[in-house]
């Protein structure tokens, strides 16, 4: 799934990491609901329970997780991320819960408990009920006969880096989350890079600053990319480095921008999977397509052109 809003896109790449959410859960949880899960089992699902039309503007993650007790049974946990109170976020998890055992219906596995969690980092705080029936307006004779369930939210809107607990990765992930909407994020900056990299000597800890910083870089006007690189030569030669990356990355954005609303001008709606597959290509083949997508006549000539340069890796 391509997830085109920045703050989605971010969450995704940061608690589409297992050893994240690992940390997250075991900070985060109840301890009575902790105490009932085995998070050495804990793994990620694929797949998305998001409407096709819905899927640049929403992201879910489902991960899994073993009882404690050692019982053959499993626990779902479904990830939602919020930038803005959404007031309409009990029923969004609602459908998507509903999906997910239908799903299992259709598997002939009996349905599993799922607990839905909302990650929310917007400019207010979150005042919205975490109760479904919060919703619905009914009298209460009639509240049992409705559905209901409660989500946990964790709110990081106007916490502390002091107060953010877990190991680094996650405390760098939910400090990040929570400088975005920061009005102190430029005075800020240095104390986020230092902590940010300290990730650099850790296994696929430099892919993941890349992350960062192109969220830093197209997320917020709270800070300008020339504070952000003038941040960065502060950081030392690899801080240049990365921000080379970041520039390379937002020219690449743009000339794959610049092919989708060509074809789309020319040929109407671009599939979905078309669109995935030019986020995994060099700048150099997308700037061959930019060509091609003026050239070509029709948008399966299009496609071929797309999947003979995917295969040959360039």
């Amino acid at each position: 799934m391509t997830v085109q809003n920045p703050h989605d896109r971010f969450f995704r790449e940061s608690f589409g990491r297992p050893e994240i959410v690992r940390n997250y859960l075991e900070e985060y949880l109840p301890a009575e609901v902790r105490a009932t899960l085995n998070l050495e089992t804990l793994s990620r699902q694929e797949g998305s329970f998001i409407d096709e039309a819905m899927q640049a503007h929403q992201t879910d993650l489902l991960y899994q997780v073993q009882l404690s007790d050692g019982v053959d049974a499993y626990v779902y946990f479904l990830f939602e991320h919020k930038s803005y109170p959404d007031p309409l976020v009990g029923l969004q998890l609602l459908r998507y819960i509903v999906r997910f055992w239908e799903q299992q219906v259709k598997e002939q596995a009996r349905l599993r408990p799922i607990l839905p969690l909302v990650v929310y980092h917007g400019e207010k705080g979150w005042h919205i009920p975490t109760s479904f029936g919060a919703l619905v307006d009914a009298p209460d004779a009639l509240r049992s006969y409705l559905p209901d369930f409660r989500y946990h939210l964790s709110d990081f809107s106007h916490v502390s880096d002091e107060t953010i607990r877990g190991e680094i990765w996650l405390r760098v992930s939910l400090s990040v989350l929570r400088a975005i909407f920061n009005p102190r994020l430029r005075q800020e900056l240095d104390q986020l890079l230092t902590l940010m990299f300290e990730l650099r000597d850790k296994r696929t800890g430099l892919e993941y600053i890349r992350t960062i910083l192109y969220y830093l870089s197209r997320a917020t006007e709270r800070v300008s990319r020339q504070e952000l690189e003038t941040a960065l030569d502060r950081q030392g030669v690899q801080g240049e480095q990365l921000m080379a990356t970041i520039a390379q990355e937002y020219i690449q954005e743009g000339v794959e921008k610049s092919i989708l609303r060509v074809l789309a001008r020319r040929f109407g709606a671009v599939p979905t999977e078309v669109q995935t597959q030019l986020d995994t290509l060099t700048l150099s083949d997308l700037e061959t397509l930019l060509d091609a997508a003026v050239e070509v006549d029709d948008l399966s000539a299009f496609a071929a052109r797309l999947a003979a340069i995917a295969k040959s890796g360039g």
